[in-house]
């Protein structure tokens, strides 16, 4: 049995521009970010300034936020969980201030934050969750496709913006805004919901994310039976919530944790880690799509990182 536990918003003023990156479709770049482009990838990169989308959130918008639409549910039928490549590892890292190695590792409950966005296709502000993952260039976190675009249509959000240990709208560490996005293309079911995002230097204090708050490590093609922690920000309580449990095999591809209930609406995004430690870090290797059913029957579902995800990270990491 999986148990739930806590962890201790209308119209755009300005809309931005943004590029889409589509392999072998040519390199549209920004001055902040110029993207290799790996196979079964799809970028957008923002052209706007990092100003126009804090200006963006201000409060009123931020409180009326809605959690992301879930697109529709795993299907019936099971796809093999086997691997594509060979396991990939890259591990924690802590934050450049940490003093004396007494945090030697990011925690997840600093890493895990709360991502706003909006969707210009039809005005609306949402909220979904990310989470710090070690990168080259110190800038990467990770969320679902679902909050990231519209795989069914094609169509980017906007105006992305992160805190880290985001807790009932207190940002501790400040704000981060975006500079592009990526997500996989070769699979558009559930099990397919992989997406990362490059921040600006931001917060407190301009620094990178990963600089400021550790981040988390990250696996590909890890093996599916892992005991796992699952973290995530639910809109009806706007803090970090967590369940655990053995993972089960799921419907394509994905992997789901049995009676693991409370990631509801908002949680989306959220990490599933594996090798817990007691000082708090881990190794994300799914990301929370969503979840449904209630009680015994409950489940909630997540997209296994393959090699597929890894091509969308390497692009990101080195962005």
């Amino acid at each position: 049995m999986s148990i739930l536990r806590r962890v201790t918003v209308a119209a755009a003023t300005s809309m931005l521009v943004f590029g889409v990156l589509i392999p072998g479709a040519g390199a549209a770049t920004s001055p902040a970010a110029t993207h290799p482009t790996p196979p079964q990838t799809r970028w957008a990169v923002n052209h706007s300034p990092a100003r126009t989308v804090r200006s963006y959130w201000n409060p009123r918008r931020l409180a009326e936020a809605k959690p992301a639409p879930l697109p529709a549910r795993p299907g019936t039928a099971k796809i093999s969980s086997s691997r594509d490549g060979e396991p990939r590892m890259v591990h924690a890292s802590r934050p450049t201030g940490a003093a004396g190695g007494l945090q030697p590792n990011a925690s997840e409950w600093v890493t895990v934050g709360r991502l706003f966005f909006h969707n210009p296709a039809n005005g609306g502000d949402y909220v979904c969750t990310a989470n710090v993952v070690t990168s080259n260039n110190h800038d990467v976190i990770a969320t679902a496709r679902h909050c990231v675009m519209d795989i069914s249509t094609g169509a980017w959000y906007t105006n992305f913006q992160f805190a880290p240990s985001y807790n009932k709208g207190s940002a501790p560490y400040g704000w981060w805004t975006w500079r592009s996005a990526g997500v996989r293309t070769d699979d558009t079911s559930p099990g397919g919901d992989n997406a990362f995002i490059v921040l600006n230097s931001g917060g407190n204090g301009g620094a990178r994310v990963q600089d400021a708050v550790g981040g988390s490590g990250i696996g590909f093609n890890w093996s599916t039976n892992n005991y796992a922690h699952a973290i995530g920000i639910p809109a009806g309580v706007d803090y970090a919530v967590w369940c655990e449990g053995a993972p089960v095999d799921s419907y394509n591809g994905g992997v789901h944790i049995p009676n693991c209930q409370g990631l509801s609406g908002g949680a989306s995004g959220g990490p599933f880690i594996v090798n817990y430690q007691s000082d708090g870090s881990a190794v994300q290797t799914a990301t929370f799509f969503g979840s449904w059913g209630s009680g015994t029957d409950g489940n909630s579902y997540f997209a296994y990182y393959r090699d597929a995800a890894w091509n969308v990270y390497n692009g990101a990491q080195n962005a």
